[in-house]
């Protein structure tokens, strides 16, 4: 069933979808931090996120955030933005599966002067209608918009429906590095860097 939606930019309101946004799109990795630091504030971790996405300073900013509306309710977001642009990977610094910071995939793994495609994801009842794809559509039309000629995105291996969908979309492999393992993280094996043109 398709819906007739609407996209927006996100407001400072939105922070707490899109803090659930996130967390169902890092498949655990952004409830992390959260996690850690709401143990220190004895809160629960999404409002952590909430409080992050409130920010409108830095790239984890609802600033940075598209909302898609169906019938005026959130049913999913983009978060994008450029990366700076700096020194290539060295393959020798990739990070083995052993290395103790959980992150250091993730880093290493960005790719410079891209828009970077930090999270996309949709409610469960509003999938399997299109509405992710366009959501991707939206983050060429970001990129072209801010004069970046690639886009990318970090996926991991495991989660062939994510992987098969960005293949679909034109985005190829062109590097990887092993999953730090992590109760919170929903995969192991390898995260994939992908990247496409902007067309």
């Amino acid at each position: 069933m398709t819906h007739d939606h609407t996209i927006r930019s996100a407001t400072r309101d939105d922070a707490r979808d899109i803090a659930r946004l996130v967390a169902i799109s890092s498949d655990g990795v952004a409830e992390i931090e959260w996690h850690e630091q709401a143990e220190l504030e004895h809160c629960d971790p999404l409002d952590i996120g909430e409080h992050t996405y409130q920010n409108p300073l830095g790239d984890y900013s609802f600033t940075n955030t598209t909302i898609l509306e169906i019938n005026g309710e959130v049913a999913g977001m983009l978060l994008a933005f450029g990366m700076p642009r700096a020194e290539p990977r060295k393959p020798e610094n990739r990070p083995a599966a052993d290395d103790e910071n959980v992150f250091a995939p993730y880093i290493y793994l960005e790719e410079p002067g891209s828009w970077y495609i930090c999270g996309v994801a949709l409610y469960p009842q509003y999938r399997g209608q299109g509405l992710g794809t366009r959501l991707m559509s939206l983050a060429s039309e970001q990129a072209r918009d801010n004069e970046f000629t690639t886009l990318s995105l970090l996926a991991f291996e495991q989660n062939k429906g994510a992987v098969n969908l960005y293949d679909k979309l034109g985005y190829i492999v062109v590097d990887q590095a092993p999953v730090v393992p992590h109760p919170l993280i929903h995969f192991e094996g390898n995260v994939l860097l992908m990247i496409r043109s902007v067309a």
